[in-house]
């Protein structure tokens, strides 16, 4: 660890003992305060104190999801001034922004904490420029970069990186590729409020800690400043039954029950929920103008897919000897872009009981794998398309002599065209009032079809998926053609086996702590 050369002798120890750790260090500064813009002793807030200690932790990958103003920008900035003050190396350290101009304005608070720190503690600055810090002593620096370059980080190999609004980068898996190559067994920290249901954000917060990210995460209700003062509180203040729920979920009170009404009226609810989450969900609520609606989805169970012990396939119930089902199949190139997925769903029920996708499979191979979930379903009716890779994937049903497939009032198969994809996709939304459970996947590419601008049918936002979406939109399609001969003695278990599959989901979810929050 580096100590300036100016430290005394008899001091160094103690100088030592108080740069090592962050949090000791980042005390030594000043930041802005929010409400009166003046320069204050930085105190660490929550959101701080909890990635200080992800950092001192040792992790190395590390995901900040943040609700709005927790200061989590201001905690990792000065996590790289840490490290690039103490490193005795010609170390660099890379700090990555959507824009130039947000990338450099980011270094700004950088550049003033060199002044902040005890006069025995500053250091000789060789360039203090729009977008790099260079100590003129090691030689360590923090540069700022663009998330928007074609370039990146190749040319550099930071010891840490910090990616700030990382859900906000035209193409963040390109960029944390770049930047993981970069740094190697060095820090990467991604820190960003949540954009887009499904996009590559979510999948590396909801894939945590399995795809070796540490996740962190600040909820509205936990950050000290989110609540108003009894002053701001009427006398005829009285809670509504949501709001009674909320407080029961996560212990409010009625000063922090008091600021969210406030603030939701101001910004309107659903903006509210999605800029000041309070849990996982509310971070990745639909875009407004979605296809399906919050309103239809909110009381939708949801099921993680690591809750299972199958890796291949989600399966939420097994199949039930007395009941019937239907298969939706979407069918992908398997050339590791869209994915082939399927779907499958009770008769009795109405609910989804089995997904799948792949996307690295030939649509003949997806074929056999259809078959084979369709058979352990009982011989479940299968739909889908006939066109594009569809074509290939009916063959190999025929010629392995699947023969319980959907067809048309004319024989026909089925035909993806705008027509009848809206009409499959409308016959989804008349279920999903009654669809009570339903994997993670599906819901979250379900609550990201919105409808473009001069088009008529939903899409995924650019570069995300709707494979799984598509697939259970076609079983109940499917499911709309089953002839009453189909519905059998487990209809009168409909009401029981749905409170048992949602009951048995909540309980693998309260013994597995699969998510990190």
């Amino acid at each position: 660890m580096f100590i300036p050369d100016k430290v005394p002798t008899n001091l160094r120890a103690k100088v030592a003992q108080l740069i090592a750790p962050v949090d000791t260090f980042a005390k030594l500064h000043q930041v802005q305060d929010k409400e009166s813009k003046k320069l204050i002793p930085f105190d660490p807030l929550p959101m701080q104190e909890k990635i200080f200690e992800a950092v001192e932790q040792g992790h190395n990958r590390i995901a900040v999801i943040k609700a709005r103003q927790v200061a989590a920008t201001t905690g990792c900035k000065l996590v790289l001034h840490h490290m690039a003050y103490k490193t005795p190396h010609e170390a660099m350290f890379a700090l990555l922004s959507m824009r130039e101009d947000s990338a450099s304005a980011l270094l700004d608070d950088n550049k003033r904490w060199l002044d902040d720190l005890p006069t025995l503690l500053q250091r000789p600055i060789k360039t203090k420029a729009r977008n790099r810090i260079i100590y003129g002593d090691t030689g360590a620096c923090i540069k700022s970069f663009t998330s928007r370059s074609t370039t990146g980080l190749r040319s550099f190999q930071p010891q840490a990186c910090v990616v700030s609004e990382a859900a906000f980068a035209p193409d963040l898996e390109e960029v944390i590729a770049q930047a993981d190559a970069a740094v190697g067994e060095g820090l990467l920290l991604l820190e960003s409020t949540a954009n887009v249901p499904g996009d590559h954000f979510s999948q590396i917060v909801q894939g945590a800690p399995e795809n070796g990210w540490k996740v962190i995460s600040l909820w509205w209700w936990e950050h000290p400043a989110y609540q108003d003062d009894d002053s701001m509180i009427p006398a005829d203040f009285t809670l509504t039954d949501g709001e009674k729920q909320l407080q029961q979920l996560y212990g409010l009170t009625r000063n922090q029950l008091h600021w969210r009404r406030r603030k939701s009226k101001t910004i309107g609810e659903h903006k509210f929920r999605r800029e000041y989450p309070a849990c996982l969900d509310d971070c990745f609520l639909g875009r407004e103008g979605g296809y399906y609606g919050e309103e239809i989805l909110t009381d939708v169970q949801v099921v993680d897919f690591n809750l299972h012990g199958t890796r291949t396939g989600r399966e939420i119930e097994a199949p039930h000897r007395q009941d019937r089902y239907v298969m939706g199949v979407d069918i992908g190139g398997g050339v590791g872009g869209d994915y082939s997925a399927l779907c499958v769903v009770s008769v009795a029920t109405m609910q989804p009981v089995y997904t799948e996708r792949n996307n690295t499979v030939t649509p003949a191979q997806w074929a056999h794998r259809c078959i084979q979930v369709a058979t352990r379903y009982n011989n479940a009716m299968i739909l889908a398309e006939s066109n594009n890779h569809g074509h290939a994937f009916l063959l190999e049903l025929n010629n392995c002599s699947y023969r319980n497939q959907w067809m048309s009032g004319k024989n026909k198969p089925w035909v993806t065209t705008l027509q009848s994809k809206l009409d499959a996709l409308d016959t989804l939304r008349e279920a999903l009032p009654v669809i009570k459970i339903m994997d993670r996947v599906t819901w979250m590419e379900l609550r990201a079809l919105t409808i473009p601008q001069g088009k008529i049918a939903p899409e995924a936002p650019k570069g995300q998926h709707d494979d799984c979406a598509i697939a259970m939109a076609l079983a109940y399609r499917c499911l709309r053609d089953i002839p009453s001969t189909y519905r059998t003695s487990a209809v009168s278990s409909t009401r029981t086996r749905i409170d048992d599959l949602i009951s048995a989901s909540r309980a693998r979810r309260i013994r597995s702590h699969s998510l990190p929050f």
